[in-house]
């Protein structure tokens, strides 16, 4: 089940990357800002059952700065 969640988040990360590239969103709309939050958490949840250092600390940098964006762009 974890690799499921953790196949899941990949496709996030992908569906991001597919709207910003091909369908050009913005980068810090609602839709890629969405999909770039549940990427890592569903990461870091497949990586609770398989833990991989390197990738927790990729997925929690990631986690971070898209919060970071998100927080900063609300802010005006």
């Amino acid at each position: 089940m974890s690799d499921v969640v953790g196949l899941l988040g990949v496709a996030a990360y992908v569906a991001a990357y597919f709207v910003v590239q091909v369908l050009r969103h913005p980068p810090a709309g609602r839709l890629p800002v969405v999909l770039n939050l549940i990427g890592p958490v569903m990461l870091l949840i497949s990586l609770s059952q398989s833990f991989n250092l390197p990738s927790a600390v990729a997925q929690g940098l990631w986690l971070l700065l898209t919060l970071a964006g998100w927080w900063r762009r609300r802010r005006g």
